[in-house]
């Protein structure tokens, strides 16, 4: 629509160059037209033939000084002038004179200003010239009464009108049709140019995205690569610094400086866990998830940690739809985007909305999440999703909220828009295809609390190549009563089951990442001679083939590093009750 727009006013621009060249052509050449008629005029005293010619002379001149008229104006005012002299001329000279070669000329330059409409208006015109006249020639009536009987018979004034018709037609039908080509034409070239124009615009955001996906997985190689020995590095001081905090006094400096370190390993656990989210698809689990409890956690969350200035609004559209997910991803996903959107109102305040929306015939789920904020700066709106970057003041943020958002919503098949406003707010825009709802409910860890501890006959192989993490996970245990046996390396442990094969162990506590053999091959080689042996495998970094290979070894549970002390009795009391 807009090419054929942009074409239309190019084609009235070249249109006014030529009625302007043609006014002034007119002007400047009709003196070869104009000397002999005015000489014939004054030899045959046919004074009304002089003021006329003067007069269009004249008018002609105006037209085209007056370039401020509108441009329809000026070319049907050329027009009538140049219909009323070729008529003047064909009433006072008749057929002989050169009133048929004006009027001839009259649909061609209407074609030309004017197109196919003005073609038609002027072949009409012509028309309704010559059919007068022949009825003048009928009546046996001079056109021009003051000069006697005319001796031109109807037979010859059909004779030149027919070819003065065919004239007509055919040139003004081939100039509207040679412009409206040229219009075609030129529509064609700029539909040609936008589309080029779409597809340079569209590889460039190709490109970006391409150099924004290498970043990422750059990022994700990284991770993969620190992840495991950073873990390793926060699990010995995450457990033993709680093992001391509950030997510490309940209102002692000890305890306190223990609770800060404490609250930093745990706020360092949760960054590394960020950072992982780029170096693995996170969808094993992903499954048909109900978007609208998450919502509701959400917006629970983000009330309770929130200032009370702030408004946070649900509006479900579609309470029951359900996505390809996890409830893990959707969270992080909420979170993320509520949180970025509550700190841009701080400290003024405003309303926070998530909503909820069906779109099409139901096969894809709209959500938004606005707010009425700063809004974000024009300059860097095309950096928002970059790993890393913040315009937070430096440890008030790591940059990496919106970069995880855009990598989940992606990762699950979907699509992110953003809009903002400076100082009016900022509304992100995702879609999801929907699914069909669960047909049943999973089962999880989420809740479980430890039990009464369990009796001393309980008995816990644990195998970790960190002296570290084994010392903290043994000392844990040993002071809730379970017996542990530890190994440094799979191998010795897969040993000691093969040498020992009366010796009772009630559960196989795993390190994943392990120099030889990994936790799941050690598990699975020992299952192969003890079947019913509990596995808990830990990790800080599975992909999808490493759970889905855990999960088949029933009964097992797979516990994130770094865990803390309650998290580990809980898996170990879950697995005890199975």
């Amino acid at each position: 629509m807009s090419a054929v727009i942009n074409i239309s006013r190019s084609m009235l621009g070249i249109r006014q160059r030529i009625l302007q060249t043609t006014l002034w052509a007119t002007a400047a050449l009709v003196s070869i037209a104009y000397i002999p008629s005015v000489i014939l005029a004054y030899q045959l005293e046919i004074w009304s033939l002089l003021i006329i010619d003067n007069i269009a002379w004249i008018a002609v001149i105006m037209l085209a000084m007056a370039k401020r008229l509108p441009y329809h104006l000026r070319a049907g005012l050329f027009l009538v002038l140049w219909s009323a002299v070729g008529v003047f001329l064909l009433w006072i000279l008749g057929p002989v004179g050169a009133g048929t070669e004006w009027l001839l000329t009259v649909p061609m330059l209407s074609a030309l200003f004017f197109g196919y409409r003005g073609a038609f208006v002027g072949i009409a015109f012509a028309v309704l010239i010559v059919l007068v006249y022949a009825a003048l020639l009928v009546l046996a009536r001079s056109p021009n009464p003051m000069y006697g009987d005319l001796v031109y018979t109807l037979e010859s004034w059909f004779g030149v009108s027919g070819t003065m018709l065919f004239l007509c037609i055919l040139g003004s039908l081939t100039t509207a049709r040679l412009l409206g080509s040229l219009e075609s034409t030129m529509i064609e070239l700029e539909s040609s140019r936008q589309r080029i124009a779409e597809s340079l615009k569209e590889r460039e955001q190709l490109q970006e995205q391409l150099l924004h996906s290498q970043k990422l997985s750059a990022l994700g190689t990284m991770a993969s690569g620190i992840a495991h020995d950073f873990n390793n590095l926060l699990q010995p001081i995450l457990m033993a610094s709680e093992e001391a905090r509950e030997l510490a006094s309940p209102d002692s400096t000890q305890r306190q400086h223990i609770n800060n370190a404490i609250t930093s390993a745990e706020r360092a656990a949760q960054l590394v866990k960020r950072i992982l989210s780029f170096s693995q698809q996170n969808d094993a689990n992903a499954s048909s998830t109900p978007i609208t409890p998450v919502l509701h956690e959400t917006a629970a969350l983000l009330r309770s940690s929130m200032p009370a200035n702030i408004s946070i609004r649900e509006t479900l559209n579609a309470p029951d739809v359900c996505v390809l997910a996890t409830p893990d991803m959707l969270h992080q996903i909420f979170m993320n985007l509520g949180t970025n959107g509550c700190l841009a109102m701080k400290p003024q305040g405003g309303l926070l909305e998530f909503r909820l929306d069906l779109l099409g015939s139901g096969d894809q789920v709209l959500l938004t999440v606005s707010d009425t904020g700063t809004g974000i700066d024009p300059a860097i709106r095309h950096r928002i999703f970059e790993p890393f970057f913040t315009t937070r003041e430096t440890g008030d943020g790591t940059g990496l909220g919106l970069a995880i958002v855009h990598k989940l919503v992606t990762q699950l098949g979907g699509s992110i828009r953003m809009s903002s406003t400076p100082q009016q707010g900022t509304e992100f825009s995702l879609k999801f295809r929907t699914v069909s709802p669960p047909t049943d409910a999973a089962g999880s860890l989420t809740g479980i609390t430890p039990s009464v501890s369990p009796t001393a006959a309980y008995r816990v192989m644990v195998v970790d190549d960190e002296e570290l993490v084994r010392a903290t996970i043994r000392m844990t245990l040993q002071r809730e009563d379970i017996q542990v046996i530890e190994f440094n390396s799979p191998a010795d442990a897969l040993q000691h089951f093969e040498t020992n094969p009366g010796d009772r162990i009630d559960l196989l506590m795993t390190d994943q990442a392990m120099p030889g053999m990994t936790g799941v091959e050690l598990a699975t080689r020992v299952r192969a001679t003890r079947p019913s042996l509990p596995v808990l495998l830990i990790s800080g970094n599975l992909n999808e083939s490493e759970r889905n290979a855990i999960q088949a070894l029933k009964p097992s549970v797979t516990l994130d590093k770094p865990f803390s002390r309650k998290l580990l009795l809980a898996a170990v009391d879950a697995i005890r009750r199975t």
